[in-house]
């Protein structure tokens, strides 16, 4: 699919009208043939031949592929000059920035004078404003030292403003780094420039005070993994995201909720019980805010991790609630699979083992991490059942299959942990305690794991 074609095709139906009104200025675009284009590409489903579209644009029956191909060239441009437009009228800061530079060319200091001095700055969260902040703070002193003829001028404004903009920006970054290797768990280790010299600094009045550099700081202290001062961070920073986190701009609180849930789910992963607790808040938060919707969708990572939390905390009402309002806003792809495993679930939730099998049994599992999921809903079934035979032929059947299973890395040795444990349970010796007792530490011990307290619970009861 052509640039032009896959442009196209992104704009919604309220900017395709806005594309046309562009496109209908002479500002803008002065061919007939470029609007032409574009109506016909926007109306079709299906791109027509290029000779269709030529004879269509141009009334020539002779095909003059030189000249089409410059036809598509200057519509894509104007479409990009649009975009571009698109998002600098979103802009908060560009337009101020924009005004200041094109006053300082044409040498209207009043007009600019005035700008400078009727601006009233915002709360600076975000790097964007604070790189502003510093580009006004630079234009005051200028504007001073040019009218005071030697006398005081605020030598430190714009040291101050470009202090604060280098704090936040290094910490975002660094903690984009640091997530990265992270999420992807790296072999390559990544020294970060002066590391602890930016913490000290993030860490001192007036940054501390500043909720974007605050939270950056505490979630990028969050991926080194520093277990003592890990609790009283990921709590401050749920408050803090509560309190502060709307005011801050869109992706950002997307990237530090996720950044902040992905290391709640880490921590409840491995056994820390108030982790499930506060990264189910800090889902719900984003779901209030809407921040977890992309384009209108939910993903299906995010629907199993909010449906499995509330399952994890007791809260069946609340998740039945979940399903049936966010069942629509799941993707095409998977979502089918996604709410048979949430309706099994929430069966399983509510002593309904027949329907939770009936809706397992429904599914056609496509994707293989569904289709894992759907087996240890089977196994913890057939345990609650006491159903001794199948579950010897559903973690046999199971391990082969994960024997066999490459390339899903932490989720494939998290699988074959949860059945190798559910094996060591089932194969426990009646009355033997001592055996009983070095299962349970083996189970607390091993990592990944995302099923240790069903499993805990299955020892405790045999």
């Amino acid at each position: 699919m052509s640039l032009l074609q896959q442009t196209i095709l992104a704009l919604s139906v309220h900017e395709r009208r806005r594309a046309v009104s562009w496109l209908n200025c002479e500002l803008h675009n002065r061919r007939e043939d470029v609007r032409l284009l574009f109506k016909l590409r926007s109306e079709q489903e299906q791109t027509a031949t290029p000779q269709a579209e030529y004879k269509a644009v141009y009334g020539e029956a002779d095909y003059d592929a030189d000249r089409f191909r410059q036809l598509e060239h200057q519509l894509l441009k104007r479409l990009e000059a649009y975009l571009a437009w698109e998002h600098y009228q979103r802009d908060t800061v560009s337009p101020d920035r924009h005004l200041l530079l094109s006053l300082r060319d044409r040498g209207l200091d009043d007009h600019r004078r005035t700008r400078l001095r009727r601006y009233r700055p915002r709360q600076p969260n975000g790097t964007d404003r604070l790189s502003f902040e510093y580009f006004h703070a630079r234009e005051q002193y200028e504007m001073e030292l040019a009218a005071s003829r030697g006398g005081r001028v605020d030598y430190l404004g714009p040291e101050k403003a470009l202090e604060h903009y280098v704090i936040a920006l290094r910490l975002r970054q660094t903690c984009k780094t640091l997530a990265h290797q992270q999420l992807h768990k790296s072999g390559q280790h990544y020294e970060i420039p002066r590391l602890e010299a930016l913490f000290a600094a993030a860490n001192q009045k007036p940054f501390r005070e500043a909720p974007f550099i605050r939270l950056y700081y505490l979630v990028t202290r969050l991926q080194l993994d520093e277990a003592e001062a890990a609790e009283s961070s990921f709590q401050e920073l749920i408050r803090l995201l509560e309190s502060s986190g709307a005011s801050l701009p869109a992706e950002d609180q997307r990237d530090l909720l996720l950044l902040a849930i992905n290391y709640g789910l880490r921590r409840a992963n491995t056994g820390w019980e108030p982790a499930i607790a506060a990264t189910f808040t800090l889902y719900r938060l984003g779901l209030d805010r809407e921040i977890l919707y992309n384009r209108g969708r939910i993903s299906l990572f995010a629907f199993n991790n909010i449906l499995g939390l509330a399952l994890r905390l007791k809260e069946v009402e609340w998740a039945t609630r979940f399903m049936d309002t966010e069942a629509a806003r799941l993707p095409e792809k998977g979502g089918s699979e996604v709410l048979a495993l949430g309706r099994a679930r929430l069966a399983l939730a509510n002593n309904q083992d027949g329907e939770a099998l009936h809706h397992l049994q429904q599914a056609d599992f496509k994707d293989f991490i569904h289709h894992l999921t759907a087996r240890v809903l089977q196994l913890k079934i057939y345990f609650r059942q006491d159903s001794y035979t199948l579950l010897q032929s559903h973690i046999s059947s199971t391990r082969k299959l994960l024997t066999r299973r490459r390339g899903i890395g932490y989720h494939l040795q998290n699988y074959r942990n949860i059945f190798a444990l559910a094996n060591a349970v089932l194969r426990l010796g009646p009355g033997d305690d001592k055996a009983a007792e070095q299962l349970r530490q083996r189970i607390i011990r091993m990592d990944p794991c995302t099923e240790k307290p069903w499993l805990l619970s299955v020892l405790k009861g045999s």
